[in-house]
């Protein structure tokens, strides 16, 4: 059942459907108009910038390439503004207070575009233009003021309501007014704008300090965060333009300066809806639940970047047609050029990553880790392995992305046992080490038959070592590649073996971690024969080791729990049972229940996706069993059972 926020209940319309459609009306009428200025009246004065200056050039750089830039710009920042504000109107039309946050999120997107500065500036346009600004700082204010409950705080700042539409009527509207902007000056229109966005941010910290309740606080602080960016843009390019006016001048230190204030401003403007993103998807402001498609915020994370690099190279051109001359200034721009491009993947995927931590809260970098952790292990034969003089190595009999598993026989007793050895990059880490030497301790000491026997451990010739038990049998992998999919009755059998030894470790304080077909084993060489789980531990002692974890993160992404995609500190014995719950799926149908084209994706359907239903890919699995499955990989560990055997007791409909 979703809690929901007290706050929307003092800001619902459910019950006022009049006040609800004047509102919707309004939100209507306002976009259309910021549309409507913002391309329909600058569609004939752009067009006629682009092709009057489509031969021209600024310092060597054509005109229309600059007026491009901008272009993309306001195009972006109006996106970043409006996709939030869309957001949170569709959402939430039934809440005034979110169809008035969506209003102001929207005008000052639009308002902090060149769009709305060149219609107020142009002749015949500019009480449209002026309206544009006028909203937008007016938008801006009283977000920071009201938000985010609607109430302003303190209270007498609602008496300055009317001050604040009279004065910003006053300056955007009437050009003939002494008053107006574009007649005051620099100076006196920023020190108008700093007083109102001052007075907003103090309502904004005065309400944290003094009001705000837990989850209030922690919504203002991502917001106030975000209006931090705009702000701080505002105050220090206006700055610098009131110390030296020569940077609005067309050399090469003014457009150099004009390029470098809209890169920054892409950041920081869009610090406002970014941060207002987290918080929804954090603090379910408004009792939204959000989730943005990854790829759209990729593919704008993308548009964004190309705009930068284009423009930061744009700039070294401007520098070095300007500095250097002839072969020298080539030679100069094509190395120029060559290190932006090399720069850029690791910039986009930089970017990616903050998306997938504050946005969906991916904390594992999936980004880095080597293609073997991803998929099972493939068993590959090779004659040589590793120096250790006290075991005779046979073959390698299987790979892994932490670790190669030989066949090797004890020259004491002749018994066949198998060898785990631990990568060279693991075993190099002096923490890892010490942290294995440990936790190795814990794993020699777990005696369950249906856990794996691990007879030693240690260190020979600089190489880490787990000597365990041979098992003759195969592993679940090779027999779904050689069944497909296994009987209920089967499935049963095999699950029931490792729900005990999951269990017991369970008991003894050790978490698995990697609970997949490829860790389970038959050892044929009992009657009947039992399911083996093996490699306790190893994955449990790697991610302890967080510097290890930052490149090599242990679980496979086709069974790992939402917890620990999050690196939750309180992981247990619960996110075995998630991975236990899809190998049952994937072993009764044939098939994973999550099946994603890209890493990414897949962790975000772990964690997002809702558990399907199996009989929709085996409709002969019974209901009983099909609603067990779903319990096991409920996405919250409380919702999940409490133990392995009580899932496979549920999975048999008992």
């Amino acid at each position: 059942m979703m809690h929901t926020n007290p706050i929307t209940n003092q800001t619902s319309l459910k019950n006022r459907p009049v006040l609800r459609a004047i509102l919707v009306a309004i939100w209507i009428s306002v976009t259309g108009y910021l549309i409507f200025v913002l391309g329909v009246v600058l569609f004939g004065p752009l067009l006629r910038i682009f092709r009057a200056e489509a031969i021209q050039t600024v310092l060597g750089i054509p005109a229309f390439f600059l007026a491009g830039f901008d272009l993309g710009v306001d195009i972006l920042l109006t996106l970043g503004f409006w996709f939030i504000g869309s957001v949170i109107f569709i959402r939430r039309s039934d809440d005034w207070f979110a169809i008035l946050t969506s209003l102001f999120l929207i005008t000052f997107g639009a308002r902090i575009t060149n769009f709305a500065h060149i219609t107020a500036q142009t002749q015949g346009y500019e009480v449209l233009g002026g309206l544009v600004l006028m909203m937008g700082d007016m938008g801006i204010v009283l977000l920071m003021m009201l938000f985010p409950d609607g109430k302003f705080v303190p209270g007498w700042l609602k008496y300055l309501l009317p001050v604040l539409a009279a004065s910003m009527a006053g300056i955007y509207l009437f050009p003939k007014f002494p008053f107006y902007w574009m007649e005051i000056g620099v100076r006196d229109y920023s020190i108008f704008l700093i007083v109102w966005y001052l007075l907003a941010m103090f309502s904004a910290v005065y309400r944290y300090r003094r009001q705000a309740a837990l989850l209030q606080r922690q919504q203002i602080r991502w917001v106030l965060t975000g209006a931090l960016g705009p702000f701080l843009w505002f105050l220090i390019f206006e700055f610098l333009l009131l110390a030296a006016p020569s940077l609005q001048a067309d050399t090469l230190l003014g457009t150099s300066f004009s390029i470098l204030s809209r890169l920054l401003g892409i950041f920081m403007f869009l610090m406002l809806p970014v941060f207002i993103a987290i918080a929804i998807a954090r603090y379910r402001i408004f009792d939204i639940d959000l989730l943005i498609h990854r790829s759209l915020v990729y593919g704008v994370l993308t548009i964004g970047l190309v705009i930068i690099f284009t423009a930061v190279l744009a700039v070294v051109s401007l520098v070095f047609k300007n500095v250097q001359q002839g072969d020298q200034s080539l030679i100069a721009l094509t190395v120029s050029a060559v290190s932006v491009g090399a720069l850029f993947q690791p910039a986009r995927k930089k970017l990616q990553r903050f998306v997938d931590r504050f946005f969906f809260k991916i904390q594992i970098d999936y980004q880095k880790t080597p293609a073997e952790i991803r998929a099972e292990a493939q068993t590959m034969a090779l004659d040589s392995g590793p120096n250790l003089p006290s075991y005779r190595t046979q073959e390698l009999i299987g790979r892994g992305g932490m670790a190669e598993v030989y066949r090797a026989e004890d020259p004491v007793t002749g018994q066949t046992v198998a060898i785990k050895v631990l990568l060279a990059t693991l075993a190099a880490d002096e923490q890892f080490r010490r942290r294995f030497l440990r936790e190795a301790e814990a794993i020699v000491r777990l005696n369950h038959p249906n856990v794996v026997k691990v007879r030693e451990f240690g260190q020979e010739n600089g190489i880490y070592f787990i000597v365990m038990d041979y098992l003759t049998g195969p592993a679940l992998n090779q027999l779904l590649k050689q069944k497909v999919r296994l009987q209920h009755a089967e499935v049963l059998s095999l699950l029931g073996d490792v729900a005990k030894a999951l269990d017991y470790a369970h008991q003894q304080g050790l978490v698995h971690r990697d609970v997949k077909p490829s860790n389970v084993v038959l050892d044929t060489s009992t009657i009947p024969s039992r399911a083996v789980l093996t490699d306790f531990g190893i994955a449990k002692i790697v991610d302890a080791h967080t510097r290890i974890t930052a490149t090599n993160i242990l679980g496979t992404f086709d069974y790992i729990a939402p917890e620990q995609i999050q690196a939750s500190s309180e992981l247990d014995g619960r996110a075995d049972i998630y991975a236990l719950g899809i190998m049952a799926y994937q072993l009764l149908a044939g098939e994973l229940p999550f099946k994603r084209p890209d890493p990414g994706a897949l962790l975000l359907a772990h964690m997002t996706s809702p558990p399907p239903d199996i009989r929709e890919a085996a409709p002969d699995i019974p209901r009983q069993a099909a609603y067990a499955i779903q319990k096991a990989m409920a996405k919250k560990p409380e919702e999940r059972f409490a133990t392995a055997n009580e899932f496979v007791t549920a999975l048999a409909g008992v």
